[in-house]
């Protein structure tokens, strides 16, 4: 049965702010590194290849703050494939504790002609280990 895609990043001194806590741009640098890993392990994203992953759309809810120092597992899981879009949710956990959820639209552009692509049936072969609808 498919799972979510789980990776972890460490916070660093520099994430916070003036108040103490984790910057809020920084839970977009956490979804993106997940995001990223995710489908660089599904051979979307080689550097300098033909073909690139853009995110079309990102939406976000923060649930808790964040402070350093510490550890984000980010979880993530395609709940739709489309035949040019990916649909994505993930979520932040700072230890046990639920810090932000998000859904997000991805696509392979052609990056010689930087439109969207349809996906191959090789890439729902490899995105299909972490298609869990129910995520």
């Amino acid at each position: 049965m498919p799972a979510p895609y789980v990776t972890a990043q460490k916070l660093r001194f520099c994430d916070t702010d003036a108040l103490g806590h984790v910057n809020n741009a920084v839970y977009s640098v956490m979804l993106e590194a997940g995001r990223a890993e995710m489908v660089q392990q599904a051979g979307l994203l080689v550097p300098n290849g033909r073909f690139g992953v853009v995110i079309a759309r990102l939406e976000l809810d923060f649930l808790r703050e964040m402070n350093w120092p510490g550890d984000i597992r980010i979880e993530s899981a395609f709940h739709a494939l489309d035949a040019k879009r990916m649909h994505m949710r993930q979520r932040l956990h700072q230890g046990e504790t639920p810090v932000a959820r998000a859904s997000s639209t991805l696509a392979v552009i052609d990056t010689e002609t930087r439109r969207a692509v349809a996906l191959t049936d090789e890439w729902r072969a490899a995105l299909g280990q972490w298609l869990v609808p129910e995520f």
